[in-house]
């Protein structure tokens, strides 16, 4: 079986890279392949959507945040404010 590369680009590469290393052209292709598939299949798969709603789901019940609770009042809100105001000065 043979890869033939029609990309001068890609081909300059290669042979930059064997020559790095002291490889011969295929063996460079070799030795590139596998730290690639090493990197790919120790990498952590991408999050998707829904990974990323259980995480916060998982989150929110150890956290309390999935119990219903009671609004926050004026006065817990202005002591709130008061109290954030003299730490700015």
């Amino acid at each position: 079986m043979s890869i033939f590369i029609r990309n001068p680009e890609t081909e300059r590469k290669v042979r930059e890279f064997a020559a790095m290393d002291g490889l011969t052209l295929t063996g460079a292709i070799d030795a590139a392949m596998d730290e690639v598939l090493a990197k790919r299949k120790t990498a952590k798969p991408r999050r998707t959507m829904e990974s990323m709603i259980a995480a916060n789901e998982r989150f929110r019940k150890a956290a309390g945040l999935d119990k219903p609770h009671d609004p926050i009042t004026k006065a817990d809100f202005d002591a709130l404010y008061d109290y954030l105001d003299e730490e700015m000065k």
